[in-house]
């Protein structure tokens, strides 16, 4: 038997006046998750344990089967490993993410896109205004970076993600606690810098959100985490862009299949004429398909000797994060198109692959947040019976009275049957 788990974050959502009161997954046209959804069945899952905020990283743990609450010491410790870093006893990583700041607000957690030049060009800016030993900074892509600090305790520490409190007054929500008086001042002084830098000044020009502050948050220092393979007896991979959830997969001993990267839709400098805001979103679709197919081609890969796989897309909380509800359709429909209906014709060639696709988290365009609630899920394949020929939404998983309320015991009925 081989297991195939497509976790697809904020795939789930609510009802929203701009499409006619629908969700974005009642909305999308996507017929192989129709065909998949009737054939298979249908249920909701709690991804967070009640009482733990509605975060990424406790949704992923949760859903692999794992209890959150001793590996939650931050996203950043999980980006360190991905990245290949192994933390000292003494150091902790924090996210760094570079933002647009307006009267004393973040008004864009993802600075307008930076491309990966851009964020290099900026990250080394402060890497060299802030010279000292016990800071340093690792590159990342885009607006996502980290920086790590040796020698300070930040045990007891409190940070926020910035998506939480855009256009929230800052100074209400900055780091508190052991250690935040070092992440305040790089927050604080970092604007200083990237105002003057060319990258922003360029940006600014082109009417592009810049990159004028940074926001550090989700940090963690080194943690044991037991091997999903002692305790579930299972060889697994992880097919994912996110270094999240790569690195949850370095830290659990998955193996981490790296689907490969894809060249950025516009010049990386930003020193070119402004794209036409329709030939840019046809450029970024396009990068989407081809990053989405390139993820398939992975999974395909993987099917022909791993017992269990985990397949990730971010693409729906991307668009739900900008509160974009027509992206959001998109995104779910492009899915559906460039990877859910050529591999379904394997998956059927195969006979032996168990599918179950769940949201990581209820992820809402109406808020741009993440939500606690229950979300829906989809099994189907050898050893699942369908009962209701219902298709995958919310209301009609919730209708089939199927509940699991902790979220850890996913992982049985993906291994027994649902």
């Amino acid at each position: 038997m081989r297991y195939l788990l497509v976790m697809i974050d904020g795939l789930a959502d609510t009802p929203l006046p701009e499409l006619g009161g629908k969700t974005p997954l009642e909305s999308a046209s996507a017929p192989t998750l129709d065909k998949l959804a009737t054939t298979g069945r249908l249920g909701t899952i709690r991804t967070v344990p009640r009482g733990e905020a509605p975060e990424t990283l406790a949704a992923l743990f949760t859903v692999l089967g794992y209890p959150p609450g001793p590996y939650l010491t931050g996203r950043g410790y999980y980006e360190a490993l991905a990245t290949g870093l192994m933390l000292s006893e003494e150091e902790w990583c924090f996210r760094l993410q570079f933002v647009t700041v307006a009267d004393g607000k973040i008004v864009d957690a993802r600075a307008g896109g930076l491309s990966e030049e851009e964020g290099r060009e900026l990250l080394r800016a402060l890497e060299l205004h802030f010279k000292q030993t016990k800071v340093r900074f690792v590159q990342g892509r885009g607006h996502n970076h980290l920086v790590v600090i040796d020698g300070v305790k930040f045990s007891g520490s409190s940070t926020v993600s910035p998506f939480n409190v855009v256009d929230l007054p800052l100074r209400e929500h900055m780091p508190e606690g052991p250690g935040s008086e070092l992440l305040q001042k790089l927050m604080n002084e970092a604007p200083s810098v990237l105002a003057k830098h060319e990258v922003n000044r360029v940006r600014v020009d082109l009417k592009q959100n810049p990159a004028n502050g940074i926001w550090l948050w989700g940090g963690g220092t080194a943690v044991d985490v037991p091997g999903f393979h002692k305790t579930f007896g299972l060889e697994a991979v992880m097919i994912s862009y996110s270094d999240l959830f790569r690195g949850v997969g370095v830290a659990t001993g998955i193996r981490v299949v790296d689907p490969g990267r894809t060249p950025f839709v516009r010049d990386p400098s930003g020193r070119m004429a402004k794209v036409d805001s329709a030939e840019g979103a046809q450029a970024r679709r396009a990068t989407v398909a081809e990053e989405i197919t390139r993820i398939r081609e992975s999974v395909e890969a993987a099917l022909d000797g791993t017992e269990f796989i985990v397949a990730h897309f971010s693409y729906p909380d991307d668009h739900s994060h900008q509160g974009d509800a027509k992206g959001k359709v998109d995104a779910i429909e492009q899915i559906d198109r460039h990877f859910l209906k050529p591999l379904y014709k394997k998956m059927d060639e195969l006979k032996d692959v168990r599918l179950t696709i769940v949201p990581t988290l209820m992820s809402r365009v109406e808020t741009r947040q993440h939500d606690e609630r229950p979300v829906p899920f989809l099994m189907w394949g050898q050893g699942v019976e369908s009962r209701w020929q219902l298709t995958l939404t919310e209301s009609n998983a919730e209708e089939t009275g199927i509940k699991i309320d902790d979220g850890t015991r996913l992982i049985d009925y993906i291994m027994n049957g649902l």
